[in-house]
C-alpha cells in the first residue's frame, strides 16, 4: 500500500494535516501533501518559502530495506527530498527523514528497571534498529543517485534549518 493512502488522524497524537503550498510550481511530489507533524508541517513551509529550494517533494519514494528485528524485507518511505541551489549556482539533492532525536541515538538502559522504565527502553531500542536499518538503506539509495541523506530533529527544525 502507498504511503499516500495513510491519511491524516486526529488519533495519532501528533498534529496531522494537509499542506498547500504558497509555491505550487515549486512541489514535484504526489498530491495531497500530508504533513503528519508539526515538524513535517515547519519543513514543508522552510522549503515553499526559501529561495534556495528550487524544487522540493513530500514522501517521494520507496525503498526496500530488510529489517533485523522480524527478519522481512520492508518498505521505507523517507519524508522528504528537495533540490538545494547552492552559493556557486550548482545544486545539491537530499533526501530527508524528520525524527525525534531519542529514535536515532542508541539508547541507554535504565537506571531503575521499573516496568515502565524497561518498556520505554524497549520501545526505544526497537525504534532504533529500525530506523538504522532503514537509514543504511536510504543511504545507499542516495549514494547510487548522487544524493544525500539526511536525518533532521527537533533541534533541526526548532534552531533553525539551514
Amino acid at each position: 500500500m502507498s504511503i499516500k493512502n495513510v491519511k491524516p488522524t486526529k488519533n495519532s497524537g501528533f498534529n496531522q494535516g494537509y499542506y498547500k503550498p504558497n509555491n505550487p510550481s515549486k512541489y514535484a511530489g504526489p498530491t495531497p501533501i500530508i504533513y503528519r507533524s508539526s515538524w513535517e508541517r515547519k519543513f514543508m513551509m522552510w522549503c515553499d518559502k526559501n529561495e534556495k529550494i528550487s524544487i522540493w517533494s513530500s514522501e517521494p519514494v520507496e525503498i526496500p530495506y530488510w529489517s533485523r528485528q522480524d527478519s522481512t524485507k520492508r518498505k521505507y518511505y523517507p519524508d522528504f527530498y528537495f533540490k538545494a541551489i547552492q552559493p556557486d549556482e550548482t545544486t545539491k539533492e537530499y533526501l530527508v527523514e524528520i525524527k525525534p532525536k531519542q529514535q536515532i541515538q542508541k539508547p541507554e538502559p535504565p537506571k531503575v528497571n521499573s516496568k515502565k522504565a524497561l518498556k520505554s527502553y524497549k520501545f526505544l531500542a526497537e525504534q532504533y534498529v529500525k530506523n538504522m536499518d532503514k537509514y543504511n538503506a536510504a543511504k545507499e539509495f542516495c549514494f547510487q543517485r548522487n544524493w544525500n541523506f539526511i536525518v533532521l530533529t527537533e533541534d533541526t527544525i526548532i534552531n533553525g534549518l539551514y
